[in-house]
């Protein structure tokens, strides 16, 4: 459920179909090569979560574009919001979203920029005591790796989910298995759902318009336990970590979708059914 489509006096019946489950997808707006839209992220997990809300009744609040992107200015398009800027309008919505009956908040992330400050914000709900409870989750948890997906193919795995993929089809999804050396930010996995939601916003003939390898820049600092905030940038200067997408197409993005659907959908039922952590909440408040 769309919690803007939801009419206004149906509100509470959808709070309680819900269960008071609702969703918040947060993505960016950020530059992915030049084969895919810089809403991309966004697209991608507000989508996904409506999809899945529709198998697992949860209210999706509208898809938030206020994602993590500083420092990346060099790209235009890219949209940036500062971390205070963002913490407010989170905060609000979520004390919004609970004044309206939502008590389990379950914020989806579309963008790995987001990681650390997401998780920053759902502690920084402790600081003082409130009636609902925020759970961070990884659109990423949700979609399975391209070798997990290729050895259920191989072994006769889903076929309600493969039948439509072409014997080119599979040869393409194992030459990226085996070929890749870069993954993670506008690679074969990530372009393959964007296939399967939105193809008329993906353009495949600028796929290699910028090279998507890794420069190790400062790869050196990383790998002896560093965190620099640009060590990403630095390594990948064209926003682009992605390589082996030969064959990549809408039926093996759709297979993936579906895929992707349903386990997102696990996820929301695994929150509106338990108990123990709203047990916990209510221990930990009183302690306050």
């Amino acid at each position: 459920m769309l919690w803007t489509d939801i009419l206004s006096g149906d509100f509470e019946k959808a709070v309680e179909e819900a269960k008071g489950v609702g969703i918040l997808p947060v993505g960016c707006i950020e530059h992915h090569g030049r084969h895919l839209p810089l809403g991309n992220d966004t697209y991608q997990v507000g989508e996904l979560s409506r999809l899945a809300a529709e198998k697992e009744p949860a209210i999706v609040f509208p898809y938030m574009y206020f994602g993590e992107k500083q420092g990346a200015g060099e790209f235009k398009g890219t949209v940036i919001f500062s971390s205070k800027l963002i913490f407010d309008i989170l905060t609000e919505t979520c004390d919004e979203m609970a004044r309206n009956g939502i008590k389990k908040i379950v914020i989806v992330n579309g963008h790995g920029g987001n990681i650390a400050m997401l998780n920053n914000f759902a502690r920084s709900t402790l600081y003082k005591k409130k009636d609902y409870m925020v759970f961070i989750y990884r659109l990423g948890t949700a979609s399975l790796p391209m070798k997990k997906l290729l050895d259920m193919i191989e072994a006769g795995e889903r076929p309600d989910v493969f039948s439509e993929l072409t014997d080119e089809d599979i040869a393409a999804i194992r030459h990226n298995v085996e070929n890749r050396t870069a993954s993670g930010h506008g690679c074969f996995g990530e372009t393959a759902i964007s296939l399967g939601l939105f193809p008329e916003l993906c353009d495949m003939s600028r796929l290699n318009d910028v090279s998507g390898k890794n420069v190790n820049r400062l790869s050196h600092l990383s790998e002896a336990g560093f965190y620099t905030p640009f060590g990403w940038m630095a390594d990948y200067p064209n926003s682009l970590s992605s390589d082996e997408h030969d064959g990549n197409n809408e039926r093996i993005g759709r297979a993936f979708v579906k895929l992707t659907v349903e386990r997102l959908a696990e996820a929301f039922k695994l929150i509106k059914e338990d108990t123990a952590c709203e047990e916990y909440h209510k221990e930990w408040s009183d302690k306050q």
